[in-house]
């Protein structure tokens, strides 16, 4: 049978069952899948340096032949002292508390190694070094890094995906024409694959990666794009004209609205008043008050004889969500509320006062979606970023209705001022910029591992007080890494610091209703502590919660430490976050934290500190998870990337493209879903 790019994974060569469950781990369910699962790093192994030129602090690679091994007493547990010499001068290769690879050296045997050179013990020692056996001979290779899983190496998965790539390559149908990625100094497509995974060189792999990235962010223009141009083409619902009962609203609040909430109510009004579709990004930090202008934006759909929704992304949020609006426009509006686990006759029940109109706005997950849900009139969608559908989806949701409703994102992951166009093409962007007085900042401190007991005895004087903490961890089970996984760490608290708490533990490898579930339990205060991996970024607001502790903080970006903390402080008591940090380096790097508080700060810091690529990954926009932020992506890029595709727009308009350019369109376009295609078969 002819090879597909669509073939289950488990029928690639080297692969089988019980490997494929482990790929599934991954995201990898098929052979296209696996030969986009990219390296993100290289171990370039191609330049050998002799020993005898070898300085302490430098990062090299070295070969000889083993002139000894044994083991040392260290401050950081026996040391096991690998000693490689090749005429020119000895360098001591050191693995502390592995005692295991004692068994992997024999004095003859020649091996290679990279890693950082110190000067310890007298000596140059390389620790935890990069290694393999045999010779290198002139040049060595260039191995290519994959993030892994247990039972699966990066060794087996570059065996396994180079064996993919040789296959599936001759069926592999480029999406961006030779002659465009030749424009810009970058591979075609089909070469970059053999780069990416097989490199001779470190030059090669970057010009790959770069390709890569440029192939994701021109796709994802032309799709934001061209998606932004149907909108706007649409039938878009009347101009609204009545905003006597929103602004009502407004003056009942016991608080006055911030400059950056009246000037994101201006720019909704003018838009909601214009006669197109509004089709908006709200962007503004944790506690600047969006949910009062989403509230004033769907009191005026109301009054203007709009029906309005509001989905997010979890229904411990929804639920939320649902409670706050009530409570601020119970008397105002019909509100009713729908998710997958609201009973049967519930469900019915509003489903019928929806189709009647008897309710004005709706509040839920993505239960909002189901084909069962008819709207009377649906004039305003606010979506959570987590949400982002297009203009099939919102067809979808107006139940068949030639009108698009209006659109409203709410986003509370800063992105830099730079960045927020291209990231969000099909939207205008209003981006609220300060916060409502007297709100009291998160309290900030900055740890080493030594610390961690301060931060505990913070937690703990917390829940005695009745209130509640998270926990965050990088990793969900320990690894070959030395970072803090959550699963162990809970077990830890459990024995020492927290003894007697009531702690939970949620991490992505737990199926959806699982994390659901002691979401809600640590929402209603039946648990104390909530231990965790980053999926509690966003989407969970509990007043309780006023201590969060990051372990090893220096794994994460700054801008999801930033959103992390996001997650205390949104009680009246005072709360605190720290971040403990692996290293006195990640210590230093981390220390902004401590006196920053504005999002938009943050974010800017970020990407100067580690580029832009990070950010793609905040924003779903249904085109697949490539991993940007490991694809060397830089500003250029994204700016080359966005004005090739206006270009490419532009001709297409015209009708003056090539046909490789409207074939890589349409096929892009496809991605996105069929804009304006509503019900017709394809």
């Amino acid at each position: 049978m002819r090879p597909s790019l669509d073939d289950p994974v488990r029928y690639v060569k080297g692969v089988g069952p019980r490997r494929a469950e482990r790929l599934r781990e991954l995201g990898i369910y098929t052979a296209r899948d696996l030969i986009d699962h990219f390296p993100f790093r290289i171990d370039d192994f191609s330049r050998v340096l002799p020993m005898g030129a070898v300085a302490p602090g430098s990062e090299v690679t070295v070969q000889g032949k083993v002139v000894s091994a044994g083991f040392v007493p260290s401050t950081r547990g026996r040391a096991l002292r690998v000693a490689i010499s090749d005429g020119t001068g000895v360098v001591y290769l050191v693995w502390y508390n592995m005692p295991y690879m004692y068994r992997s050296f024999r004095t003859g045997l020649t091996v290679a190694a990279s890693g950082k050179v110190e000067w310890r013990r007298g000596s140059l020692e390389i620790a935890h070094p990069l290694w393999r056996s045999g010779s290198l001979k002139d040049k060595g290779p260039v191995i290519p890094v994959y993030h892994a899983t247990q039972g699966l190496t990066s060794q087996n998965l570059h065996a396994i995906i180079k064996e993919a790539v040789r296959t599936y390559l001759p069926h592999i149908r480029p999406l961006i024409p030779d002659a465009i990625l030749d424009k810009h100094g970058l591979l075609g497509e089909v070469e970059a694959y053999k780069a990416i995974h097989d490199p001779d060189s470190a030059e090669t792999w970057e010009k790959a990666r770069q390709t890569f990235a440029f192939r994701e962010i021109l796709s994802l223009q032309v799709g934001l794009l061209s998606m932004k141009a149907e909108v706007e083409r649409a039938p878009a619902p009347r101009p609204f004209t009545r905003f006597e009962a929103a602004r009502e609203f407004v003056r009942s609040l016991p608080f006055r609205l911030t400059a950056a909430q009246e000037k994101a109510i201006g720019d909704i009004g003018r838009d909601l008043a214009s006669g197109r579709t509004m089709n908006r990004l709200l962007q503004g930090d944790v506690g600047s008050g969006k949910t009062v202008v989403v509230m004033w934006g769907l009191m005026a759909a109301v009054e203007n004889g709009y029906q309005g929704a509001l989905m997010a992304p979890t229904e411990v949020l929804a639920a939320q969500h649902y409670k706050t609006f009530c409570k601020f426009l119970g008397n105002r509006a019909r509100i009713g509320f729908l998710s997958g686990s609201v009973k049967k006759s519930e469900r019915e029940s509003t489903l019928e006062k929806l189709a009647s109109g008897e309710i004005d706005i709706l509040i839920g997950t993505n239960a909002l979606l189901s084909p069962e849900v008819k709207w009377r009139d649906l004039g305003f969608v606010v979506t959570d970023e987590q949400h982002r559908f297009g203009v099939k989806q919102r067809l979808q949701l107006s139940a068949g209705k030639d009108v698009l409703p209006h659109m409203l994102v709410v986003s509370a992951t800063p992105i830099p001022r730079s960045l927020a166009l291209t990231l969000y093409g099909d939207l205008d962007v209003t981006i609220m910029d300060s916060m409502p007085e007297g709100r009291s900042p998160v309290t900030t401190r900055c740890l080493v591992r030594s610390g961690r007991h301060i931060a505990y005895r913070a937690v703990l004087e917390e829940i005695e007080k009745g209130r509640q903490a998270f926990v965050v961890c990088p990793l969900i089970n320990e690894g070959k890494t030395d970072r803090r996984a959550a699963s162990a760490v809970k077990e830890e608290l459990e024995r020492t610091h927290l003894r007697g708490a009531k702690i939970g533990l949620v991490h992505g490898g737990l199926s959806k209703s699982e994390i659901g579930e002691t979401m809600t339990k640590f929402a209603s205060g039946d648990l104390q502590v909530l231990v965790a991996t980053t999926v509690v970024e966003v989407g969970i607001d509990v007043p309780a919660a006023t201590v969060m502790v990051v372990e090893d903080a220096d794994s994460f970006g700054l801008a999801t430490l930033h959103q992390l903390r996001g997650r205390v402080g949104r009680g009246s008591d005072p709360s605190a976050c720290f971040f403990i940090a692996s290293t006195e380096q990640g210590l230093k790097r981390l220390r902004p934290l401590e006196r920053i508080t504005d999002g938009f700060e943050v974010a800017e810091m970020d990407l100067k500190e580690r580029g832009p690529g990070q950010f793609f990954g905040t924003a779903q926009h249904g085109m697949p998870d490539t991993k940007l932020a490991e694809l060397g992506l830089t500003l250029e890029l994204v700016a080359k990337a966005r004005e090739e595709a206006r270009e490419m727009l532009s001709l297409v308009e015209s009708g003056s493209a090539p046909l490789e350019i409207r074939e890589m369109v349409m096929r892009i376009r496809d991605k996105f879903g069929d804009p304006l295609e509503h019900g017709r078969s394809r």
